[in-house]
């Protein structure tokens, strides 16, 4: 069997995305809304043919991960590789306050440069390559037609942009769900940040 559909989803809601605050490598679980919107995520795809869960080993994937395997009799495969970006220092704050306490790196983080690494944290294009090499590997590993990849909204969107030239958007909603379809060697975005269950 040929894996023909990946459906990259973002981790239910927590209480720093409330805040918009900067989560990173923090060990942030869901909040009620988060575990909610889980459940609501896993009745709507336990009709999707998800033949194999991958999941960000980051509490709040994991979690998000482990209530869809749960409704689809599965395990999910933790994978560190599809980890949130480390904001380093920025971690646990806002924007506006990682603005006021590290302006330079901050403005320099806005900029968009790929190399650029926040102090402590990783840069886009660290999070790229082990994206990269995480598709990699479900795409030669994985005998099912659809799998599912849940994960975290920056890093998916950092991976998607290395792999398309244009993206619909810079957010992802939580558990949005993000579907790429192969189409003979192309692989292709066909619903960008859906939340049907929403």
């Amino acid at each position: 069997m040929v894996l023909e559909t990946v459906l990259f989803i973002r981790h239910g809601q927590t209480d720093y995305n409330k805040q918009a605050r900067l989560q990173g490598a923090l060990p942030v679980p869901l909040n009620d809304v988060g575990l909610a919107q889980a459940r609501s995520l896993a009745r709507v795809l336990a009709d999707y043919g998800i033949g194999a869960i991958y999941a960000s080993p980051m509490v709040r994937a994991l979690q998000t991960a482990q209530i869809l395997a749960e409704r689809l009799g599965q395990m999910p495969v933790q994978d560190a590789r599809l980890g949130e970006i480390a904001f380093g220092c920025f971690e646990g704050m806002t924007m506006a306050e990682a603005a006021a306490q590290y302006p330079q790196a901050q403005r320099r983080w806005q900029s968009g440069f790929l190399a650029y690494r926040v102090p402590g944290g990783e840069s886009r294009l660290d999070v790229q390559r082990r994206m990269r090499a995480a598709w990699d590997d479900i795409l030669r590993a994985d005998a099912a037609s659809t799998v599912a990849a849940v994960g975290h909204g920056s890093a998916i969107v950092i991976f998607l942009g290395s792999l398309f030239a244009v993206l619909p958007d810079t957010r992802l909603p939580n558990t949005s769900i993000t579907t790429l379809k192969r189409r003979g060697d192309i692989w292709e975005i066909i619903g960008y940040g859906e939340t049907p269950h929403l």
